[in-house]
C-alpha cells in the first residue's frame, strides 16, 4: 500500500526524532521532582463537546481542570472501531489497536474459530466468584504505561479501577499491583486471580458495607432547576430507553411491581442482581466507584512518598446512561453536572491526602457517541436507525447471489454479523474461492443505500488514500478481523436496540474526545491542533522520565514536554 507505507515510516521517524529530543532533555526531566501520583481519568463515552456545552454550569472538578489545565480541542481515538476495550488499550499502550491486539470489545478469532471477549481468560478465575467468567489482559499483545513505570521504578504502585472489566483491565496493563471492577451481580468490586490470590482486607470491608444497596431508595432527580437544561432537548423523548421511563425522576423500585401481600423490606431490592445492573445506568454508580478509589488510595498508600505512582480511574456510568438516553438528553447533562461535583470532591480529597501540587490528572475518554438518529432526523439531518431486519436485508440477499454465482450455496457453514463486520465460514471450500466470495460480497455491499464502503479482508492493504480505510488499517489485526468490514453512511446507526444509541464508527462524533492535562508543570492553555489518544502514554512517560518502547504510534505532546 503505497500511501500507507509513506505514512508509517514517517510516523516512526517522527517518533524517533522526538525520542532523541527527549533523550537530550532527559536530564532536565529527571532533575525535576516528578509528581507523587498521576491519575488518568477516563470518562466512558465522553464527547469533547460536553466540556463546552455544559461548561458554563460546571462549578467543581471539571471547572477546575478546564480553568487551570492544558486542553486539546481536537483529540481523537484515531482508529476505526471506537469501542471501550480498544479505546482504553490505545490510551495505555501508545499504539493503535492493530498492534495492541485489542481491536474491539469482542472479535472473531480466525485461528480458534470462535468469538473472543477482549479480556476473557478462563485461566484467571474471579477471586471469590468461581461462577463468573475469568478475566485478565492475556489478549493484549503490548505492554502499557504502568509496565514501563514498573520497569524503571519497581517501588512505584500501579492500580486501575472502573465499573467495566474491559476498561479497568486494558488500561491497567500487564503487571499492575491491582485492578478492580464492578460486579453487576453482587454490587461489589472484584478482581481475578491473574492479579491477586485473595483481595485485601480493606476490599472485603468495603464490599461488606454493601454501599450499593444504599442507593435503592434514592430517586435520580435533576441536580439543577429544569430551566438549566435548556442546552439539551426536552426531557420526554420517545426514542430514549424503553420509550416509557424517559423523564425525571428515575426510581429503582418502579420497574419491579410488589405483590400486595409482599412483606419484604421495601428499602432493599427484591431482585438484587437486577438492581445492581440498573445501578450502572445512573450517576450513583460513579459515586460508588469514587468512594472505592478514595478507600484504595488511603489503604494502598498511593502517592504517600516521593516514588511516583499511577492510578487509572474509569468513570463508566456515562456510557450506560448515554446508550440509553443519548448525548442530547437531560439525563446525560445531569450526569456530567454530578460528575463535576464528584470530581471536585475527589480533587479536594487528593489535595488533603496527597498534597496540592503533588499530583497530576489526565482526563480523556475511550470514544464518543452518535446522537439518537430520531433526534437528528427531526433536525433535518440525513440519519437512520438500521434495525435487525434491514441489517439482514443488507447482507443476506447479496450473499445469496454471490454464493449461487460461485455454486457454493451449500458450503456456507456459518454467517456471523457484528455491527461493522461480516464473517463467513465454509466447509470444503478452497481459500481461493473463499477469497473470491469475500471480494464479490464486499462489492455488492457497497451498492446498498445504507453503506458507505465495504472492504474485504484480502484488500485491506490495497493502495488507497481513503482516510477511513487508513483508520481501518489501524484497527486491522490479521487473526482478529472480519471477512468484510462495513462502514455505514455517516449518522446511520446499526444498534441492537430499537431505541437509544451507540458508537463504534470512525466518524467524528465517535472519535472526538477530551484530552486534558492538569497539575504541576502544566499551565492553562487551549491547543487546537489535532492529536490522538496514542499520544497520552508517551507524554506521561516523558513527564515521569521513564523509557518507552521505540516503536510507539504516539509521540509526547510537544507543548507539554519542553
Amino acid at each position: 500500500m503505497k500511501s500507507v507505507m509513506r505514512r508509517l515510516p514517517f510516523h516512526q521517524l517522527r517518533a524517533m526524532l522526538l525520542g532523541c529530543m527527549l533523550f537530550g532533555q532527559g536530564t532536565a526531566l529527571a532533575q525535576t521532582q516528578p509528581p507523587r501520583l498521576v491519575v488518568v481519568l477516563t470518562v466512558d463515552q465522553m464527547r469533547f463537546d460536553f466540556l463546552e456545552r455544559f461548561g458554563h454550569l460546571y462549578k467543581g472538578g471539571l471547572a477546575r481542570l478546564l480553568e487551570e489545565g492544558a486542553v486539546y480541542t481536537d483529540a481523537h481515538q484515531d482508529h476505526f472501531f471506537t469501542s471501550t476495550a480498544a479505546g482504553h488499550a490505545t490510551i495505555s499502550t501508545g499504539v493503535f489497536p492493530s498492534r495492541s491486539g485489542i481491536v474491539a470489545n469482542s472479535w472473531w478469532d480466525r485461528e480458534a474459530r470462535r468469538t473472543v471477549y477482549a479480556v476473557a481468560d478462563p485461566e484467571s478465575p474471579i477471586v471469590g466468584r468461581p461462577d463468573l467468567s475469568g478475566m485478565s489482559p492475556a489478549n493484549m499483545q503490548r505492554d502499557a504505561l504502568g509496565d514501563w513505570l514498573k520497569r524503571k521504578s519497581p517501588a512505584s504502585k500501579v492500580f486501575s479501577v472502573a465499573l467495566k472489566d474491559r476498561a479497568a483491565i486494558t488500561i491497567g496493563g500487564e503487571q499492575p499491583d491491582g485492578v478492580y471492577w464492578y460486579d453487576s451481580y453482587g454490587g461489589r468490586f472484584i478482581t481475578s486471580q491473574y492479579y491477586l490470590d485473595d483481595v485485601p482486607e480493606w476490599v472485603r470491608e468495603f464490599n461488606g458495607a454493601n454501599l450499593a444497596d444504599e442507593y435503592f431508595t434514592r430517586e435520580w432527580t435533576r441536580l439543577l432547576p429544569e430551566e438549566a437544561y435548556s442546552v439539551s432537548r426536552e426531557d420526554s423523548f420517545p426514542a430514549e430507553h424503553d420509550g416509557i421511563h424517559v423523564t425525571f425522576p428515575h426510581r429503582f423500585d418502579i420497574p419491579v411491581e410488589r405483590e400486595a401481600d409482599d412483606t419484604a423490606d421495601s428499602t432493599r431490592p427484591r431482585y438484587p442482581a437486577r438492581y445492581y445492573e440498573e445501578l450502572k445506568r445512573t450517576p450513583f454508580a460513579d459515586e460508588l466507584a469514587f468512594a472505592f478509589l478514595e478507600r484504595m488510595i488511603v489503604s494502598d498508600q498511593l502517592g504517600a512518598d516521593d516514588v511516583p505512582d499511577l492510578l487509572f480511574a474509569g468513570a463508566s456510568a456515562a456510557d450506560y446512561i448515554g446508550h440509553r438516553y443519548g448525548p442530547l438528553s437531560h439525563e446525560i447533562q445531569d450526569h456530567y453536572l454530578r460528575l463535576d461535583q464528584m470530581l471536585g470532591d475527589f480533587l479536594s480529597f487528593l489535595d488533603a491526602t496527597i498534597g496540592e501540587g503533588q499530583y497530576v490528572v489526565v482526563l480523556t475518554s475511550d470514544h464518543g457517541v452518535l446522537p439518537i438518529p430520531e433526534e437528528l432526523v427531526r433536525q433535518g439531518v440525513d440519519a437512520w436507525r438500521i434495525d435487525r431486519l434491514e441489517r439482514q436485508d443488507i447482507v443476506v440477499p447479496p450473499l445469496t447471489e454471490v454464493l449461487n454465482e460461485f455454486g457454493l450455496a451449500d458450503k456456507l457453514a456459518r454467517l456471523l454479523m457484528t455491527p461493522y463486520g461480516v464473517t463467513l465460514r465454509f466447509d470444503g471450500v478452497s481459500e481461493e474461492d473463499a477469497r473470491s466470495v469475500r471480494r464479490a460480497l464486499a462489492e455488492k455491499l457497497r451498492d446498498s443505500e445504507f453503506v458507505a464502503d465495504a472492504v474485504a479482508y484480502d484488500d485491506v492493504r490495497e493502495e488507497t488514500d481513503d482516510p477511513f480505510r487508513l483508520l481501518y488499517l489501524r484497527s486491522f489485526h490479521p487473526n482478529r478481523a472480519a471477512d468484510i468490514v462495513v462502514r455505514y453512511k455517516e449518522n446511520y446507526l446499526y444498534h441492537m436496540q430499537p431505541r437509544g444509541t451507540t458508537h463504534e464508527s470512525p466518524y467524528v462524533y465517535d472519535s472526538h474526545v477530551p484530552v486534558l492535562f492538569w497539575g504541576p508543570g502544566f499551565t492553562a492553555a487551549r491547543y487546537d491542533r489535532r492529536i490522538a489518544t496514542v499520544d497520552i502514554a508517551p507524554t506521561i512517560a516523558a513527564l515521569l522520565g521513564i523509557e518507552t518502547p521505540d516503536d510507539l504510534d504516539g509521540v509526547p505532546l510537544r507543548e507539554l514536554v519542553h
